[in-house]
């Protein structure tokens, strides 16, 4: 027998009896290229590189890497389960 889990969304106590489910949930940047426009072309560009890295600087190594990827997983109770999926499963999936 299991030892009791708490739900990561509710806080209920999940028995060991009971089917506990895992949520992943992965926030990555998004892989599309910004849309490049002329006067997108005629901007400095190293001003804004050297923008960029001041703010790097500022955040530190985690927060840079969390803005490019980040990766959770939640245990839930079935209540939870439910709402997660009749909250999501209307949603527009896109795998690729």
């Amino acid at each position: 027998m299991g030892k009791p889990r708490l739900c990561d969304n509710c806080g209920r106590q999940i028995d060991p009896e009971e089917v506990a489910y895992w949520v992943r949930l992965e926030i990555f940047a998004s892989p599309e290229a910004p849309t490049i426009t002329p006067e997108n072309l005629e901007q400095n560009h190293i001003a804004q590189m050297e923008v960029l890295i001041a703010q790097m600087e500022r955040l530190g190594p985690d927060e840079c890497e969390a803005q490019v990827f980040e990766a959770y997983r939640f245990v839930v109770c079935a209540a939870c389960r439910n709402y997660f999926h009749e909250h999501l499963k209307h949603r527009r999936l896109d795998t690729s």
